[in-house]
């Protein structure tokens, strides 16, 4: 034996090792020697029964301690099993040094009050077990427990009644003892009946140990009933030798794994169990009428019955709940539309019909546009909110009696359609689309929504569910890139777009959240001394594979998964960064960056952009934010008070795009404004265009009278600045001066803009550099 192997021996032995050796050699030796024919002489051995005997109870409540410490589910359980083991050890030494010499011996003694505290303990620990698994069970449970409990213990008061006229006389605490022990068995049997029962039959490993310990002390206390009945006990026979092993089996208890054990019941088997018991119970009571049972059989019997048809009533409520479960189980909790299951439930049997009829259909896929900013921005109760009434919109749109409406998750909704065509789905599209074009009002907030709609036809697109949803969803992000509103399923479409459309999303979150964009300047230059004093943020995405993309590659991909608001965080952070590094190094200017459509009806917006400027020791005066006329438009009073909470802090305000929108001019006089920045599609033709000249000198005189400054965009050759100047313009963008370049570049065109304009003739305003 090498070092290595003496060593793994020495710390088995010196730990629970050596337990389960001094165990085996004691219980093999004493429960060998109960067995009939074994020892010479029948009768007490001081040796076996004297010594050996009472170390075998007291190692069980040794073993119990030492394992329920490493036991994970029963812990305290465990612990008061140990410690009424040892009691009940206690009792058996008690009888072999103070009663045993006795003679008469007398009847009770306090031996039997240790050996019956054993019971408490016990029940206290299984209570501590039904404790711990209570809230998981449902009251069904609880009937087949009781009443396979009930059942057992019936029976076994049945079967030792006869034996409980034992040796007492007119002593009332003998007959009291004698019935105790049959009478604690029975209960002790009726409530471990119910825990296996409350497992479904299937407990951990331990409780299996703990239930044949509890049945061999039932057996071992009938086995001396009939000998004490029959005046034929002698200590040392097969029932020592039972309980002994009852007690080594619930030694065992603790320690196990915490997964089940046993055999897995059909439904049918778990329901029969309580119908076997209670025909067990009936045929007990039936059985008293021929030869009359004890009081406390027929009890239990009676108790058995009327618990059987509680489980009756039960079953019945439980069967009526699982009803409205399987229903709720169907049901979108937020819109009492059908759900994901249901609808593919439903779907496929309208499918299979239509194909067993020859009729056709189609699946509609519908998807909200931007509803993350709707979360983002008002809150996910307000998205609930837009939810409910989309749902309501469309289940009024759509009444005919074989359609099919229900909600995917999310701010999906599908809807099966029989007996249409690509138009005529294509149709009932555009019907769903006008009807959510209306506003929606959530919490004083006026909200438009806007949907993607794609469509796959059955059977040509396929014959299943799962096929069709996903034919329907590859068209509506095809409707979603080029912004059709609707799209019908084609084939050649389906190569890889899915998963290119997915990788392409991630790699812009990933671009997006490690603040990879690549952000462009183009310079805002003074129409009349050309001087450069601010820019303007122009993002881009410089793609690892497909190079540099403009805005339109990938922001309507932004839009549509809810990351517009990350990405305006994005670029305001890299703009403020950059512009910190331009002042550190001597440049002062401002940059402008537009704000997404959901930043208007942020109200953390203001705060946000305090911390960004106070972070990097900005003045306010630095930034500018550009937004549109649709978006003032969407929820003018939400707009105002974000508006005046940046003007507040010094932030300057824009409308970008001026004149495109359809709107009132009244939001000019109401909202806090700083800039009105002339759409490219009146100041690019200005040069050649009387009446777009006319336009842009109006309204350079409208910005002036409500004390704003006015910015031409789309200046593309010298004519239209010189124009421009002489209109009185304050400062203009475009093709003219510079395209938007990268930081670095933007430097290099400043110094050499810096020095042209140093040496130009103040005479020649039209000169760009």
């Amino acid at each position: 034996m090498n070092q290595r192997t003496r060593t793994s021996l020495r710390a088995r032995l010196s730990g629970p090792g050596a337990l389960y050796v001094v165990i085996a050699v004691v219980f093999g030796i004493f429960v060998t020697s109960t067995l009939p024919g074994v020892r010479p002489e029948a009768g007490y051995n001081i040796l076996l029964d004297g010594l050996l005997n009472n170390i075998a109870y007291e190692l069980c409540a040794v073993l119990c301690f030492v394992r329920a410490r490493r036991d994970p589910m029963f812990k305290m359980s465990w612990r008061f099993l140990a410690i009424g083991l040892a009691l009940y050890g206690a009792g058996n030494i008690y009888w072999t040094l103070k009663v045993r010499g006795l003679d008469p011996e007398p009847w009770p003694t306090f031996a039997d009050a240790l050996w019956l505290s054993f019971y408490p303990f016990a029940f206290i620990a299984l209570l501590l077990i039904v404790r711990d698994i209570a809230d998981q069970l449902p009251l069904s449970v609880w009937f087949d427990g009781i009443i396979g409990g009930l059942a057992v213990a019936a029976i076994a008061a049945a079967f030792w009644s006869p034996l409980l006229v034992v040796t007492g006389g007119s002593n009332i605490a003998a007959v009291v003892t004698t019935m105790a022990y049959p009478l604690l068995d029975v209960l002790l049997l009726l409530v471990t009946i119910a825990v296996l029962a409350l497992f479904h039959w299937k407990p951990p490993t331990g409780l299996w140990f703990m239930a044949i310990g509890l049945i061999l002390f039932s057996v071992a206390d009938a086995i001396y009933l009939f000998a004490a009945n029959a005046e034929t006990y002698l200590s040392g026979g097969i029932n020592d030798g039972v309980w002994v092993l009852a007690t080594l089996a619930i030694g065992f208890a603790p320690g196990w794994p915490d997964r089940p054990t046993g055999v897995t019941l059909p439904a049918w088997a778990l329901l029969g169990i309580p119908v076997i018991a209670t025909l067990a119970a009936v045929f007990l009571l039936v059985l008293d009428h021929e030869r009359t049972l004890s009081p406390i059989a027929i009890a239990l019997a009676a108790g058995t019955v009327i618990f059987a048809l509680g489980r009756l009533i039960v079953t019945f409520r439980e069967a009526s709940v699982l009803a409205d479960s399987h229903q709720l189980a169907l049901t979108d909790e937020l819109t009492d539309l059908p759900n994901r299951r249901a609808f593919y439930e439903q779907g496929q049997v309208m499918i299979d019909a239509a194909a067993h009829d020859g009729r056709n259909g189609a699946m509609l896929l519908l998807d909200l546009d931007r509803f993350k900013e709707v979360n983002d921005s008002l809150g996910h109760h307000a998205g609930d909110t837009l939810l409910k009434d989309v749902a309501l919109r469309l289940t009024d749109t759509l009444h005919e009696d074989g359609d099919i409406l229900a909600r995917l998750g999310g701010d999906e909704f599908v809807v099966m359609l029989l007996d249409v065509d690509a138009p005529a789905a294509t149709a009932v599209s555009d019907r769903i689309r006008a009807a959510l074009a209306a506003p929606f009002a959530l919490e004083g907030v006026t909200i438009r929504v806007d949907a993607s709609v794609g469509i796959s036809l059955f059977p040509w697109h396929g014959a299943e569910v799962t096929t069709l949803l996903r034919h329907a969803d590859i068209a509506m992000y095809q409707a979603k890139a080029v912004r059709a509103g609707c799209r019908v399923y084609l084939a050649d479409e389906d190569s890889n777009g899915g998963a290119d459309r997915l990788r392409t999303l991630e790699e812009l979150r990933v671009a997006i959240f490690e603040r990879k964009l690549a952000v462009h300047y183009q310079p805002k230059v003074n129409a009349q001394t050309r001087a450069v004093s601010g820019v303007e943020a122009l993002v881009r995405w410089d793609h690892p594979t497909r190079g540099l993309l403009p805005p339109i590659a990938f922001l309507p991909l932004a839009e549509d998964n809810g990351l517009m608001r990350e990405l305006t965080v994005a670029v305001l952070e890299q703009s403020l960064d950059q512009v910190r590094t331009w002042r550190e190094g001597g440049r002062e200017l401002s940059v402008a960056v537009n704000l997404s459509a959901s930043s208007l009806v942020d109200i953390e917006l203001p705060e946000m952009i305090w911390k960004m400027l106070f972070d990097r020791d900005l003045p306010a005066s630095t930034l500018e934010l550009e937004i549109t006329e649709d978006f003032l438009m969407g929820d003018r009073e939400r707009a105002r008070d974000i508006l005046t909470q940046l003007r507040r802090l010094g932030v300057r305000v824009a409308v970008d795009d001026f004149g495109t929108g359809y709107s009132s001019l009244a939001y000019l006089k109401e909202l806090p404004i700083d800039e009105l920045k002339l759409d490219r599609s009146f100041v690019t033709p200005m040069s050649t265009d009387t009446r777009a000249a006319a336009i842009v000198t109006s309204t350079i005189d409208l910005a002036h009278s409500l004390g704003m400054t006015l910015v031409a965009e789309g200046v593309e050759d010298g004519d239209t600045a010189i124009q421009l100047a002489h209109s009185g313009c304050d400062e203009a963008q475009g093709f003219y001066f510079s395209k938007a370049l990268p930081a670095l570049d933007l430097e290099t065109w400043l110094d050499a803009h810096d020095r042209d304009r140093m040496q130009a003739s103040p005479a020649v305003a039209g000169s760009p550099t």
